[in-house]
């Protein structure tokens, strides 16, 4: 409700012209920069969404590949499986391999575990007793219904010595019982290795392939090595769920735009990621053209706005000064009494204003005997506190202004302003009740309130009046923190 009432002069064309000027600057400057930032806005649009497209593409791409690497793996399983459940006394897992039947470019090694989890054959040379029974991929087995291909976590080979996924599935006897275990051992690194092109997902590209069971087969980024094994922070599990998202990767903190797909028959997520900032490299150059171009007209216009407005402020700045002045508190820096009272005015003009305008008179008990008796800088030294904390407490509010000497004015408009008005004053009464710390030694100042409530055909020096004979009333009570109302009710404070 704190408003500004210029008084009119002879320099009210200037002062329009002050603000014509900027306004016409900053008008044009919009216009400029609203045009490119939409064309730029309009270019960003398009390259993320050929981004996402791209992602998606590649997300299909990585699907099938890894689709086509389980599948290998699987069949290489259920050949040695079937294999060797026919002939288990015969079979020559040597022979297999001899006949291309166990390709090398997708296994590392095929091994038999039999049912006590014992190595019986693998394409690899080994020697001794390898025993197999403490593998997560050979327990999951020991159960009597078929699980399927079970794709493991990442671990060290106990024949090949290398980190390897293991695909396994059961071996049953003629009479359904467990006979063991067919693993095939896959490096990890061949899903994202396999995949992985520099010119399609560019040098800060990454892709994955997720377990289910929470942690990574396989995860390349640009030219780093894959990684595998690990768990999944908690951001990527979430990337099974979303087909598509913007990302920030918790592990190389790179933002990119991610295609996932769930391969919910082997528990598998796969996901495709590009970078932002990648995609958006040919924006960023053009960006910086065309900011750059603007950037020189706008430092233009506003080198000529200002030298024009310069002009016009130095004509206008002494008489804004005086206008600021004789509208002032010069102690306080609060409107003085001409303002606040031009204040209510203006809030008495409103249609509605009649039930709805309160104005409270303030009026500090004992200032006379602080003068007296600390010194007219001490008492200075209170107006100011005083004044300090009455703008705090109202805030944007209401309005305070000081009347003279110790008197001050609050107007407040409000719906139902008598309630309104006397929480108010409560509160004023409590911020004054605070210590002081003065360096004249006062901690203290009580005030005494009056409220006043604009009725119809009321000005406002009749609603000042009327408010002061009930500040009036309050002080002569032998009440503490009086407030009394201009209906002639005490309130307590």
């Amino acid at each position: 409700m704190d408003r500004t009432i210029y008084a009119r002069t002879g320099t009210s064309s200037y002062r329009h012209a002050l603000v014509l000027v900027p306004a016409l600057t900053v008008l044009v400057l919009g216009i400029l920069w609203v045009t490119i930032l939409l064309r730029l806005q309009v270019e960003k649009s398009a390259v993320m969404r050929d981004t996402r497209v791209a992602a998606r593409t590649l997300a299909d791409a990585l699907e099938t590949h890894t689709l086509k690497t389980v599948h290998d793996i699987d069949e290489i399983a259920l050949l040695v499986k079937y294999g060797y459940e026919r002939m288990p006394e015969t079979f020559n897992l040597a022979a297999y391999r001899a006949y291309g039947l166990i390709t090398a470019d997708t296994a590392l090694q095929v091994t038999i575990a039999g049912a006590g989890g014992r190595v019986i054959a693998s394409t690899l040379p080994f020697s001794g007793t390898v025993d197999l029974r403490d593998r997560e991929h050979f327990r999951v087995h020991l159960a009597p219904a078929d699980i399927g291909l079970f794709i493991s976590q990442p671990v060290l080979g106990r024949i090949s010595r290398q980190w390897s996924v293991q695909g396994t599935r059961r071996i049953d006897r003629p009479e359904g019982g467990f006979g063991g275990v067919v693993i095939v051992s896959e490096d990890p690194a061949y899903l994202t290795d396999g995949f992985y092109n520099n010119a399609a997902l560019g040098a800060r590209g990454m892709i994955a392939v997720l377990s289910d069971r929470g942690f990574m087969l396989s995860r390349r980024a640009g030219n780093s090595p894959s990684r595998s094994g690990e768990a999944l922070p908690s951001s990527y599990v979430n990337l099974g769920k979303t087909a598509l998202a913007d990302f920030s990767d918790p592990i190389d903190h790179v933002e990119r735009v991610v295609a996932s797909r769930h391969l919910e028959k082997y528990g598998l997520t796969v996901v495709a990621g590009l970078s932002v900032d990648e995609a958006l490299d040919d924006y960023f150059r053009m960006r910086r053209v065309y900011v750059s171009m603007a950037s020189t007209i706008s430092m233009m216009l506003a080198a000529l706005s200002t030298w024009i407005t310069v002009l016009l402020f130095k004509l206008l700045k002494g008489k804004e000064e005086l206008r600021r002045l004789s509208q002032t508190d010069r102690l306080t820096d609060l409107p003085n009494r001409g303002k606040i009272v031009d204040l209510l005015d203006e809030a008495i003009a409103a249609p509605d204003a009649v039930g709805k305008v309160a104005v409270i008179f303030v009026d500090l008990d004992n200032f006379k005997q602080f003068n007296d008796t600390y010194g007219h800088q001490c008492g200075d030294e209170i107006l100011v506190m005083v004044a300090m904390r009455l703008q705090a407490t109202v805030q944007t509010h209401a309005v305070v202004g000081r009347l003279g000497g110790d008197e001050f004015l609050i107007v407040r408009r409000a719906a139902t302003p008598t309630g309104v008005v006397e929480q108010m004053v409560a509160e004023l009464i409590a911020a004054l009740q605070v210590p002081m710390n003065l360096r004249c030694g006062v901690e203290v100042v009580g005030a005494s309130f009056g409220i006043g409530v604009l009725k119809a055909g009321e000005d406002s020096s009749e609603l000042i009046r009327k408010a002061d004979c009930a500040m009036y009333q309050a002080k002569n009570r032998d009440l503490a923190n009086r407030i009394v109302s201009d209906t002639g009710r005490i309130c307590a404070g």
